[in-house]
């Protein structure tokens, strides 16, 4: 009999905690400060003509200024590309930093680079403008930047996961060119786990199809993965 009843509460209050979970509601939107340094490292295994190519790459964001507005002025700066082609390793000289301002809902408002399109503002995440629980789903659009094509982002807020010692929010993410149909274009599908926090991201991991990238001599398929490093 106690047993039957230890077991009845302890399922009750299971109960209680994933209702409340499913509740509960995160305000989301870019918390830094000047000088504030986030570092990632990138890993790319792309399938290159049939063949697998890995690239590796730290990435290193540093909020340079908050503007009057509230909109986050950062430079996004790689370190040295390590690409593997099989039992070869060839190292690349970082490319050249760019400068990205925020609006404080994470959307961008300019990019300046030195190279061209910018894939990487693929992954770019716009939050809502209104508190955001487990089940909501939002969408934006994200722009192109120097001649890449417009980019409709979907996101659902699927979960609350520890990563570390850190709670954070994991949030499917489905990327589609715009104005195509579903088999042509670039298109993304994965998670991204964000710190509620600050707004910034954590670890992502999306497999992509059709990506243009600065130098392919064709649109790559394959998994990108970013996470975060002390």
């Amino acid at each position: 009999m106690k047993r039957a009843i230890r077991a009845t509460l302890l399922t009750a209050w299971a109960l209680m905690s994933l209702s409340a979970a499913f509740s509960q509601e995160y305000t989301l939107k870019l918390n830094v400060k000047e000088g504030d340094v986030f570092k990632y490292k990138m890993t790319m295994d792309i399938d290159f003509g049939g063949q697998n190519v890995t690239v590796t790459m730290p990435i290193t964001n540093k909020v340079l200024k908050i503007e009057e507005s509230g909109n986050i002025v950062m430079e996004s700066a790689a370190g040295e590309m390590l690409i593997k082609f099989g039992d070869q390793e060839m190292p690349q000289p970082a490319p050249p930093a760019s400068k990205i301002t925020y609006k404080p809902n994470g959307a961008i408002e300019k990019a300046e680079s030195a190279q061209g399109g910018l894939p990487a503002n693929n992954f770019n995440a716009a939050f809502p403008d209104k508190p955001v629980k487990v089940g909501d789903k939002w969408s934006h659009t994200i722009k192109g930047q120097n001649g890449a094509p417009d980019i409709v982002n979907t996101l659902e807020l699927v979960g609350v996961e520890k990563l570390g010692e850190a709670e954070v929010l994991k949030i499917k993410v489905t990327l589609r060119t715009a104005d195509t149909k579903e088999s042509e274009g670039f298109s993304g599908d994965g998670f991204n786990w964000i710190d509620p926090k600050t707004g910034m991201l954590v670890k992502s991991e999306i497999s992509v199809k059709g990506m243009v990238a600065e130098g392919a001599p064709m649109p790559l398929n394959g998994i990108i993965k970013m996470e975060r490093i002390p």
